[in-house]
């Protein structure tokens, strides 16, 4: 190409190109920041409802809880919610069917709520570095031969025993082990098996 093609090329481009060709690029994020401020407004819509639905469902059934134990509380009658036991009473006899405490046989008091916190904790002894907890369970007929040790010392009812021939029931009880994993602890008599934990 000479130059006076070239010229002649350049001539017959339009001023309007040229201007477009000298101006700086503009960048297009503009729509990309669009649309992710469109997801982030929706998606805390959905927050928005959602949460509010959950406050709102709560508050629900909370209403309908206490209205149906009031309509329950209006059904029993004042004389039986007063000869009514406590509450605390099933897991009391389960977790302490001997009922005796570990200070010279004083009485359990079974109706206060501070017992059966008490005695939430079941009865347990510790042989060789083993718990064995009580299973309620009374045996019929005593071992046969003498007994393997007897429980020497005591810790609190709500605690565990850390040291071998320790119960949370009280001491002088004697014991037998078993070779299925049980212990027979002689009280008061009766005798008396605990499980391996």
């Amino acid at each position: 190409m000479t130059e006076r093609e070239l010229f002649e090329a350049i001539g017959h481009v339009d001023d309007d190109l040229i201007l477009a060709a000298d101006a700086p690029v503009k960048k297009r994020r503009r729509v990309v920041h669009l649309h992710w401020r469109q997801v982030v407004s929706v998606a805390a819509c959905a927050c928005i409802v959602l949460g509010g639905a959950a406050v709102w469902r709560s508050g629900a059934l909370r209403k309908s809880s206490i209205a149906s134990e009031a309509a329950m509380a209006a059904d029993v009658p004042e004389a039986a919610a007063e000869t009514a036991p406590a509450p605390d009473m099933p897991m009391l006899d389960a977790a302490a069917p001997q009922a005796a405490d570990a200070d010279e046989g004083a009485a359990v008091e079974k109706d206060s709520a501070a017992s059966g916190i008490a005695l939430g904790l079941a009865q347990c002894v510790q042989i060789d570095g083993v718990l064995y907890f009580d299973t309620g369970s009374a045996v019929d007929c005593p071992p046969d031969r003498g007994a393997d040790g007897v429980i020497e010392t005591s810790v609190d009812r709500d605690a565990f025993p850390e040291t071998d021939g320790c119960s949370n029931f009280g001491t002088g009880y004697s014991y037998w082990v078993t070779e299925d994993g049980v212990a027979i602890v002689e009280m008061d008599g009766a005798y008396w098996e605990f499980m391996a934990n």
